[in-house]
């Protein structure tokens, strides 16, 4: 009886929480430190590889070839920012049907302080040059697919905050 119950008031959440993504921008409280995390575009000697896949509501997983997969370093503003977009800031994914929430405000260095790569054809990505420091690690696999003439965006993003070891080699599998 204790796991319906919990069962049900979680799915009350989600609902609500669906609810509320679905409207106005979500404030921050905190806000963009540039100084906080311009360290990311120092050379580093570690590497971080490794393979991403989402899973799609229908329970079929696809990967991330072609798509990208970005560092985004840890701090205030991306803590804040993760947790309200994946309930947590360990790991884990949103689809584009459970609506994403838009931040306010959104920083436009933030989108611009990561290391970005491409994942290749067996859904594979290698980030090289990584300096040391605490990571989350983002694959976007988003796609549109036409339907009755119209587009739709399908897929989402998966994340996973990793801790990067001066000069190593890191794997790590979404």
């Amino acid at each position: 009886m204790n796991k319906i119950f919990r069962l049900l008031v979680s799915g009350i959440f989600f609902f609500n929480l669906s609810l509320c993504l679905a409207s106005e921008p979500i404030k921050l409280s905190s806000t963009f430190n540039e100084e906080e995390v311009k360290w990311v575009k120092d050379k580093g000697d570690s590497s971080v590889f490794g393979s991403a896949y989402i899973e799609l509501e229908n329970g079929i997983k696809k990967g991330c070839a072609s798509f990208n997969v970005e560092l985004l370093p840890v701090a205030n503003y991306s803590n804040e920012r993760i947790l309200k977009t994946y309930g947590n800031n360990v790991s884990g994914q949103i689809l584009i049907s459970q609506n994403p929430p838009k931040f306010e405000p959104d920083a436009k260095k933030y989108h611009e302080l990561d290391i970005t790569t491409t994942c290749n054809s067996k859904n594979q990505f290698e980030l090289n040059s990584v300096p040391q420091g605490d990571f989350y690690i983002l694959a976007f696999i988003i796609w549109d697919e036409e339907k009755d003439g119209v587009a739709k965006k399908l897929g989402g993003a998966v994340m996973k905050k990793i801790h990067v070891k001066a000069n190593s080699k890191l794997k790590v599998n979404l």
